[in-house]
C-alpha cells in the first residue's frame, strides 16, 4: 500500500508539482487550500506524512501544526514545514510547535522525495515498524 501525503498549501503552482512529484514517485497524494481544509481532511484521509506551508489564509502552517500536534490520533504524523522563509528563530519556533522537517521553496523535486521517505522511515522505526 502507497504511503499517504497530505498537501496543504494555498499556492495552486506548487501543490500541483508537489502533488505530480510525489504520485510519480509511488505515494498517494490528497491536497488542500488551507489549514482549515486541511484538518477537516485529516480524519478521512488519514496521512502518513503532512506537508504543510508556513503562509496560508484562514488558518496557517503553525496553527494547522498545533492542531496536529494536540490531536492524540495523529500526533505522531511527521509533518515538513514548507516554506519561503526560514531564518534560525522561524526555525526554532517551528520546531517548538511540531514541525519535524524543512523544504525551502523552491525545492528540488528529488529533495521533496527524499525527505518524505526519510520522514516515512523514522516514523517506521519510532513506531516499531
Amino acid at each position: 500500500m502507497a504511503a499517504r501525503i497530505l498537501v496543504v498549501d494555498d499556492e495552486e503552482d506548487y501543490r500541483l508539482i508537489i502533488r505530480d512529484v510525489l504520485m510519480a514517485g509511488g505515494f498517494e497524494v490528497k491536497t488542500c487550500v488551507d489549514g482549515q481544509e486541511g484538518v477537516e481532511a485529516l480524519a478521512s484521509f488519514r496521512p502518513d506524512v503532512l506537508l504543510v506551508d508556513w503562509n496560508m489564509p484562514k488558518m496557517d502552517g503553525e496553527a494547522l501544526c498545533r492542531v496536529v500536534r494536540g490531536d492524540e490520533r495523529f500526533r505522531a504524523v511527521p509533518i515538513l514545514m514548507l516554506t519561503v522563509r526560514r531564518t534560525p528563530d522561524e526555525e526554532l519556533e517551528a520546531l517548538h510547535f511540531g514541525v519535524d522537517d524543512f523544504l525551502v521553496k523552491p525545492f528540488r523535486p528529488d529533495e521533496l522525495v527524499a525527505r518524505v521517505r526519510a520522514a516515512l522511515r523514522r516514523a517506521q522505526a519510532a513506531s516499531g515498524r
